[in-house]
């Protein structure tokens, strides 16, 4: 039997609906970037913030959803293990959108796929690996 998804796409409804959802998944991509940047960029904030105060000053972290109270020394570490952890999904989720970039781009050449009004610059989004500065943040 023909198997769902495996084959090639036959009609131009299948053709149209495999694109779709390449561009949904590209979508996707982008948008855990961007909310996974966002947290690395929170996570560089409450490092400068521990920059400016002694390590033995208490502070207070989310840990499984219980908030503990630990020493500005004692977390430090912990966050900025979770930051480059975060860094490191980062990159990887930015190889799959390429990857994926490049299966939308053989794809519309081999099917002439003809994209709709907005949906031009989805293939160059894989080229945004530098985060955004992080503006107008207010740190307590």
């Amino acid at each position: 039997g023909a198997g769902a998804g495996a084959g090639e796409p036959t009609t131009p409804q299948q053709v149209q609906a495999a694109f779709q959802q390449i561009e949904k998944e590209c979508s996707a991509y982008l948008n855990k970037i961007a909310e996974l940047e966002q947290e690395v960029n929170e996570h560089a904030l409450v490092l400068k913030a521990f920059e400016k105060v002694e390590p033995t000053r208490r502070c207070f972290r989310m840990v499984g959803g219980v908030l503990v109270e630990r020493t500005v020394a004692e977390v430090t570490p912990a966050v900025r293990q979770n930051q480059d952890k975060i860094k490191a999904v980062v990159a990887k989720i930015n190889q799959e959108l390429k990857k994926k970039t490049e299966q939308r781009a053989a794809f519309i050449k081999k099917y002439g796929v003809n994209q709709g009004p907005g949906q031009q610059g989805a293939s160059s989004g894989g080229e945004q690996g530098k985060p955004a500065p992080a503006g107008g943040s207010v740190l307590v």
